[in-house]
């Protein structure tokens, strides 16, 4: 099931940038914006992802929550429960309201 592994924080939680890793034989990760996640751009390979994530300043989500690409419910009641830890690191918490 597709994962969001990394967030570029908007000063609206729901407006940020996300990373989704897609299932498959060869992991890629494909970006969207919110927040009606229909701007979406790729699937890319990994390493070009993760040297976007460092050029953006992406926070990795350290346990990434799974999400349904065609429910865009699903996919913004997963990303509001994404806080920030610091800089780098995020934190998927579904028990914060």
């Amino acid at each position: 099931m597709p994962q969001i592994i990394a967030i570029l924080f908007e000063e609206k939680t729901v407006e940020s940038y996300i990373a989704v890793k897609l299932e498959g034989e060869e992991p890629e990760i494909l970006f969207m914006k919110g927040p009606e996640f229909s701007k979406t751009m790729g699937p890319y390979p990994v390493p070009y992802a993760e040297a976007t994530f460092r050029r953006w300043n992406y926070s990795m989500v350290e346990n990434p929550p799974e999400i349904m690409l065609t429910d865009k419910k699903s996919i913004a009641d997963a990303l509001v429960h994404i806080l920030r830890k610091d800089n780098n690191n995020a934190k998927y918490c579904p028990e914060n309201q």
